[in-house]
């Protein structure tokens, strides 16, 4: 068998043994099961181990399912994903500069809607108005996703709302604590950052041919694993919760949660997330500044619109603004 091949026959081998729920297995009985023989069954065991797989030999060599890693592998992921489409197409890699580059080339390549792309690692990981956003490997979560949607390129800043809606809903699903929407795409837990949205789209005039979402959501750091500069402005969920999260179980969560919205958001707009927008808003009823180049807007928030633009009501009445740093008094 080619390498490829042995890959082909480690997921099969791995989809059975879980199945078996900590029973034991028969080497010669996979090799029965899947025509091959006993010795490529070893190799693809071998290979589920360095995957960082646990699969334990019993006295009569026989294999048990004992954890999986929790690594960002392809068939992690889609084990018991419970989405329609979303993450269904998935690329997978260690490092790279960034998962949004990579999601655009794939989007002009017209990858299928939902193509996921997700890396332990990045080395220019990019957040809104050209920052980098801290990538430390094996502690975070960085994705990208590519979509579709037959809207109007003004609905686009909507988008973003619906991503941190999702990502908000997946954070408070792990414990009750703090956790808001910094308009446009930032998530808090307690007042301090732990997530951010990049939304990159290609469109024309009435159209849009493309969406990448990016994501990236602190999950696992401790406060050391902060640089100086960072640690009185970020926190993980792991800070949030008090308790280290699994990190595939949070990607599968957040994957589930914005298929739903993302379907409604197509058919309604923010209508249906709009009791959510408000229920999660850092920002609702506060004085904020808000800059935009060399043009700094005082006023109250009022509202977050269908289009995802912030209401303020300021001196020369109520505005509505697509974009801007947003600070607070």
């Amino acid at each position: 068998m080619t390498n490829s091949e042995l890959e082909q026959l480690a997921d099969k081998v791995l989809e059975k043994i879980r199945s078996h729920h900590g029973q034991p297995l028969e080497p010669t009985k996979l090799a029965d099961l899947y025509k091959t023989s006993e010795e490529e069954i070893i190799s693809s065991i071998g290979i589920l181990r360095n995957w960082g797989y646990t699969i334990k030999a019993d006295k009569e060599r026989r294999y048990i399912f004992v954890n999986a890693p929790d690594n960002y592998l392809s068939t992690e992921i889609l084990y018991n994903l419970e989405t329609k489409f979303m993450g269904k197409r998935i690329y997978t890699y260690y490092t790279v500069q960034s998962t949004n580059a990579i999601a655009s080339q794939l989007a002009i390549a017209k990858s299928p809607e939902g193509t996921l792309v997700i890396s332990e690692h990045q080395t220019r990981g990019r957040g809104r108005l050209g920052r980098n956003w801290h990538s430390p490997e094996k502690v975070g979560l960085y994705c990208s996703l590519v979509l579709y949607p037959k809207i109007h390129p003004t609905l686009a800043p909507g988008i973003s709302i619906v991503t941190a809606v999702s990502l908000a809903d997946t954070i408070a699903s792990y414990d009750d604590i703090d956790v808001k929407i910094k308009w446009p795409n930032d998530i808090l837990i307690s007042g301090l950052k732990v997530a951010g949205i990049l939304i990159e789209l290609s469109a024309e005039i009435d159209r849009i041919e493309h969406i990448v979402v990016g994501v990236g959501v602190n999950l696992n750091q401790i406060r050391s694993d902060f640089p100086e500069e960072l640690r009185k402005q970020a926190t993980s969920v792991r800070i949030g919760t008090k308790e280290k999260i699994r990190r595939v179980e949070f990607l599968q969560r957040f994957l589930k949660n914005f298929e739903r919205d993302y379907a409604a958001f197509k058919k309604y707009g923010l209508k249906d997330a709009r009791k959510k927008i408000t229920k999660y808003s850092s920002l609702h009823n506060k004085e904020v500044k808000l800059k935009m180049g060399r043009k700094t807007i005082i006023g109250i928030v009022i509202d977050i619109d269908e289009q995802g633009r912030l209401v303020l009501d300021t001196k020369e009445g109520i505005m509505n603004f697509n974009a801007g740093e947003v600070t607070t008094h």
